[in-house]
């Protein structure tokens, strides 16, 4: 399939082109149309994907390792073609602010970007266990020198911090994956069907797989990495890790869950228990955070505890929700920390206590912040409200009592992006940054007016993203 290899291609091509060229100009074209490029590939063919089917569809492959029978082989499917879309989307996204924010060494950049949107997408599009370990490891790489090389000032700590976890928890991933071919009889994904495991080694076997995923989402208490790493990177890094990277964990419990029925039902209440834990404890501490972008990624961690969540509630309601906000978080995170960026570029400055009375100076700004806040609280007609319907309404079948803090964290949400939009753009007097604000002009205009459209599109028509997945996923029987 030639246009399933170019949505890989494409970037990586890019990649080596804009690291040979130099000159500024070029380097962005060239950045910015493969990456689009990429993008409406993967928009076709998602398009194009037949929902009724559970096996991988327009695959390519060639033979790897003979001696393992392994190919390497990627393809689409109804769990990850939804994460691929956003991923090229995003990266295109990325790459436009890069363009206008980037600086010194333009090209490395660009060449490190698009190098990184390849080896996730290819981790996202792999068919077998050992290519998606490789691509899961694989990715670090442009993305500890894309924080170390271009963030602040403790850049290199930062860095390290993101490798130290994401490395050293990925030793379980990797113990887990030569489990399953021993005792599966392969690397492929349905190897895991065939597990000839006690009740207890299969335990464990989930256990190893969640410890890898849950750092990279990351879940409470293991996400030391996320604050310094998400501030220290520069913004379209940050987008990029809180809109993507963080959904390579949420991609492999999707990926695994199904599998594993019998296990979730044996721990399901303590596993959603703890990602409610990091959805609340999350929102406390964006409430109190003054920092536009240490309150956008606490933001980002919160939700993304109880989309989580709904993996582990073992019915399809809660399946549904959690690979429908995935999207929707990944969208929206990306729009609140592009607003941040604007905000900063123009003052130096993500203190929000230094702004205000915005909404007369920067009216555009102003609605298209007010209008990704009303999504994000889940107005009904906006994305949010699907998905975050079905992740309660699975929730509350699993536990009545989960489900009610759930709500308190939802609540808790609504209550911190309040205060935001009022601290910035309300209160009166306005304090001296606010009268450096401009408003949004141009391109800036085009990529928030695109956030806002695919906001109310996916939250009049969800099935963009679900249509056809619950008549091919069952949890031991629980719908």
């Amino acid at each position: 399939m030639l246009g399933v290899k170019l949505i890989l291609l494409l970037p990586l091509i890019g990649a080596i082109l804009v690291w040979m060229i130099r000159k500024r100009f070029l380097v962005n074209l060239v950045a910015i149309s493969l990456s689009l490029f990429s993008f409406l590939i993967a928009l076709f063919y998602y398009l194009n994907l037949d929902r009724t089917k559970r096996e991988f569809q327009f695959i390519f492959s060639y033979r790897w390792i003979s001696a393992w029978n392994l190919d390497f082989s990627v393809g689409f499917d109804h769990i990850n073609a939804p994460f691929v879309l956003l991923t090229t989307l995003i990266t295109t996204v990325a790459v436009v602010l890069s363009a206008k924010t980037i600086k010194e060494k333009l090209s490395s950049y660009m060449a490190l970007l698009l190098l990184l949107s390849f080896f996730v997408n290819t981790f996202f599009m792999s068919t077998n266990f050992l290519q998606f370990f490789f691509f899961y490891e694989a990715m670090l790489i442009p993305s500890v020198l894309l924080i170390q090389r271009w963030g602040g000032r403790n850049a290199y700590e930062a860095s390290l911090k993101f490798l130290l976890y994401t490395f050293g928890f990925s030793l379980f991933l990797f113990i887990a994956i030569i489990a399953v071919y021993f005792y599966g009889g392969g690397f492929r994904f349905d190897s895991l069907s065939q597990l000839s495991l006690t009740a207890q080694s299969k335990m464990l076997l989930f256990i190893s797989f969640l410890l890898a995923f849950f750092v990279k989402i990351p879940i409470v208490p293991l996400h030391g990495w996320l604050r310094e790493a998400y501030y220290e990177a520069p913004m379209p890094m940050t987008i990029f890790m809180s809109s993507v990277l963080s959904k390579m964990g949420v991609y492999g419990t999707l990926r695994i869950a199904p599998y594993f029925s019998d296990t979730v039902s044996l721990v399901s209440n303590w596993i959603i228990a703890l990602c409610v834990f990091s959805f609340i404890y999350s929102a406390f501490v964006a409430l109190t955070a003054k920092n536009t972008k240490i309150m956008f990624s606490y933001m980002s961690l919160s939700h993304i505890g109880m989309i989580t969540a709904g993996v582990f509630t073992g019915n399809i309601l809660g399946y549904q929700g959690t690979l429908l906000q995935s999207i929707n978080h990944g969208l929206l995170s990306a729009g609140f920390f592009y607003i941040a960026e604007l905000l900063q570029r123009q003052t130096q400055s993500f203190d929000s206590e230094k702004f205000g009375g915005l909404s007369k100076r920067v009216p555009a700004l102003t609605f298209f912040t007010f209008a990704l806040i009303m999504a994000m609280a889940g107005f009904p007609g906006l994305n949010y409200f699907n998905g975050e319907l079905l992740l309660l309404s699975g929730i509350f079948k699993e536990n009545i009592y989960l489900g009610f803090f759930s709500v308190f964290g939802v609540a808790l949400g609504v209550l911190y992006l309040a205060w935001f939009f009022y601290r910035v753009f309300l209160r009166k007097p306005a304090a001296e940054m606010s009268y450096y604000v401009k408003d949004v002009s141009s391109w800036e205009f085009l990529i928030l007016l695109l956030f806002f459209l695919i906001s109310i599109y996916l939250g009049l028509n969800p099935d963009f993203v679900l249509l056809g997945l619950k008549n091919i996923i069952s949890f031991g029987g629980k719908v």
